[in-house]
């Protein structure tokens, strides 16, 4: 399609006006193309960074719908926006659909233990590792005045004094758990350092793979729990053999049962692991095995939703899960990912200005 200099000064000053309409119609009949590829030609013009920073729905417009929304006059907000700023009603119901979903997210309430801090350059919290040094400065200056206190207890013992037996007993006892807490938390505070930097240091690619999350450690315990399971089942058929009973008969079947429901939890961890994302671009590709099954354009993305599952014992878990809504707001991907993916993920829809509901915010407690 091509446009004269004139021509493109005259659509973006249309834009400007918010008369988008108008400049579709002017497209339509000064290139003689259809309504559809006019259109497109528009909406073009209206997602470049010219028309973001020109043409975007001013603060007092933004102030007035958000305060629309929060009243539950979510019709008058549409109906402003296409009367006044001559938005379709499409458009008008888009909009602010996604400023209702920002106000729901700016209303949430998210708390954090005392052991973290909020990182205002990574924009969130992080373990207190201030506050970590001081506990082990603590434990350190304990020990330095343990250890010599019970060489010195060791040299002058007194074994028939049941007293001072107790006194070296207890001594004795504190310092490995002493030795085990400093050296746990000097590592913790390693690895906390180190996983900073990395995110720190993160890249956003024009293409990365993000894979799902998986620990080696839960398929390992998997197997353990078959073995001790199957061992289970020898003793008790063994028992059953020599002495049949409704007892050993009923741990038997309750036993094929654990091993039947282990089963499933082991093929499904195995299922999820084999998960990943491709991002290309402005396009989100699902894959299993390698092989792409689904795929998504970022303008198709309504929001990005980040949070920490929760166990039925109250529990938090340490690992981030990510779910991607579509227009129609239906989860288009959900998976389990690694806290640098989270944070890369987060930078790329950033990037594009997805809507982003993130209620993870938070670097875990390595130790």
């Amino acid at each position: 399609m091509e446009l004269s200099q004139k021509d493109e000064e005259y659509i973006i000053s249309l834009l400007k006006q918010r008369k988008k309409l108008n400049a579709v119609e002017f497209v339509k009949e000064k290139a003689g193309v259809s309504l559809l590829e006019a259109k497109q030609y528009i909406d073009k013009k209206i997602n470049n960074e010219y028309y973001e920073k020109n043409v975007s729905i001013s603060k007092e417009d933004e102030e007035y719908i958000s305060s629309l929304i929060k009243e539950n006059k979510k019709l008058e907000a549409v109906a402003f926006l296409h009367k006044e700023r001559e938005m379709n009603l499409e458009e008008a119901k888009n909009y602010v659909d996604r400023e209702e979903f920002k106000v729901k997210i700016s209303t949430k309430k998210i708390s954090h233990k005392k052991t973290y801090i909020f990182n205002e350059k990574l924009n969130i919290f992080v373990p207190d590792l201030g506050r970590q040094r001081k506990i082990t400065k603590i434990i350190l200056n304990i020990l330095l005045i343990l250890v010599p206190f019970s060489l010195i207890q060791l040299y002058f013992l007194d074994r028939t004094s049941l007293v001072k037996m107790r006194i070296f007993g207890f001594s004795i006892v504190w310092i490995p758990v002493l030795l085990i807490l400093y050296f746990g938390l000097i590592l913790n505070i390693h690895f906390v350092e180190k996983k900073i930097k990395e995110i720190e240091n993160l890249e956003l690619l024009n293409e990365f793979e993000i894979k799902s999350y998986g620990k080696n450690i839960e398929l390992f315990f998997n197997v353990i729990l078959f073995i001790i399971l199957f061992f289970g089942i020898y003793v008790f058929l063994k028992m059953t053999f020599q002495k049949p009973t409704y007892k050993n008969i009923f741990c038997i079947i309750f036993l094929i049962g654990l091993i039947i429901f282990n089963c499933y939890v082991f093929l499904e961890t195995l299922k999820n692991r084999k998960y990943s994302l491709n991002i290309n671009g402005k396009t989100v590709k699902i894959l299993y095995n390698n092989n792409e099954i689904n795929s998504i354009k970022i303008d198709n993305i309504n929001f990005v939703k980040f949070y920490a599952k929760k166990f039925k014992s109250g529990r938090t878990a340490n690992v981030p899960t990510m779910q991607i809504f579509n227009k129609e707001k239906n989860i288009f991907v959900e998976m389990s990912i690694k806290t640098v993916d989270y944070h890369l993920l987060k930078m790329y829809f950033t990037k594009y200005k997805v809507l982003v509901d993130d209620t993870y915010n938070f670097l875990p407690l390595t130790f």
